[in-house]
């Protein structure tokens, strides 16, 4: 055990050791990391990308003011593993500035992001790496992922919640990743698919600016790979590389914030989609009106007045009603059910 380690066993704790790592060769992938008091998680993050087989990169970490000792462990990290090079911002204050930053530091040809509280499964990365040097215009590239949350619970498959994408994706025998030809920017407009620590950029093949639009205070990903996306094909495989943590103190649970910034960004690139698929438009105003439902239903839930939890019902009744009319499925079918149910038969508690 070399002193840095040694440093890292006294301080954190056993858990928080990472491998030796002393060679540092010109990076080929950029590995990007905003953090902000993810001290416990950040360990896991580190060891994932020391599991790949991909040896050629950076590791830009972004300490974006954070006040549980991170910035101590990072950096010693940076001396057990000399790809490993953080930064410390104090007037950051959105993960969109944090990546940004990182953006502008970042030399490798390709660029990857990973959350702090995200890791990913081994072989992830040569596997993305190996399918944009075949395909050298593809923009970007995605994996499939998984849900797990704070006590370790596995929620679900992220492409198996999309019917839309599940459907696209059933229809191909192709094992690995995949291109999705122009209509791709229509694909993730009608579905978020694309979790952002599952995605690899080449920035040679992309003819816009690769920035997070700092503006947004939620949904600024999605923004991007749409950006992405309608400057060239996009690709994505099936298999399942990355876990994804959902948190309950996570931006992604502020719910109304994201349908209002959803609504913008939908806007900004409207008249892009309608040009290439139409429908993407109905798809995706539908997936809002969703949204929109599940806000009213988890809000008629702390609801005590009768009065205000049967409005808040009936709204999620009429937001699933318009939804499942611009795009049927089952699974809205089965919320529109339930809120006519709730209707008739209110809960008593």
């Amino acid at each position: 055990m070399i002193k840095p380690q040694q440093a890292i066993k006294n301080t954190f704790g056993t858990g928080h050791i990472i491998e030796h790592h002393d060679g540092r060769s010109e990076p080929v992938v950029s590995i990007i990391i905003p953090t902000k008091n993810c001290l416990k998680f950040l360990p896991i993050a580190i060891k994932s990308i020391q599991n790949q087989s991909v040896d050629e990169v950076e590791v830009v970490i972004i300490d974006d003011g954070s006040t549980d000792d991170s910035w101590t462990y990072l950096t010693l990290a940076a001396l057990c593993d000399k790809r490993i090079c953080p930064f410390k911002i104090i007037d950051g204050g959105s993960v969109s500035k944090a990546r940004n930053f990182g953006l502008d530091k970042a030399q490798g040809k390709y660029i990857a992001f990973l959350d702090a509280d995200d890791y990913w499964l081994p072989h992830k990365l040569d596997k993305q790496l190996a399918f944009h040097k075949k395909h050298p215009e593809i923009t970007l590239s995605f994996c499939n992922y998984v849900h797990f949350n704070e006590g370790n619970k596995f929620i679900g498959d992220c492409f198996d919640y999309w019917p839309l994408f599940n459907k696209y994706i059933n229809h191909s025998k192709q094992v690995g990743y995949q291109i999705i030809p122009k209509q791709g920017a229509a694909i993730i407009y009608a579905e978020n698919v694309i979790g952002t620590s599952g995605v690899l950029l080449n920035k040679e093949a992309i003819t816009s600016s690769v920035k997070f639009d700092e503006k947004l205070t939620s949904a600024e990903d999605w923004d991007l790979w749409l950006k992405i996306a309608l400057s060239g094909p996009i690709g994505f495989t099936k298999s399942v590389d990355l876990a994804y943590l959902m948190r309950a103190n996570s931006e992604s649970a502020n719910v109304k914030l994201r349908l209002l910034q959803t609504r913008k960004i939908m806007r900004r690139y409207a008249r892009d989609i309608f040009n290439i698929k139409p429908i993407a438009l109905m798809q995706c105003t539908a997936r809002l009106f969703v949204g929109y439902a599940e806000y009213h239903r988890n809000t008629s839930f702390s609801q005590q007045q009768s009065t205000l939890k049967f409005t808040n019902v009936l709204r999620s009744c009429g937001c699933h009603s318009i939804a499942f009319l611009l795009s049927p499925s089952i699974r809205v079918l089965k919320a529109l059910l339930s809120d006519v149910k709730n209707l008739i038969l209110p809960s008593k508690t």
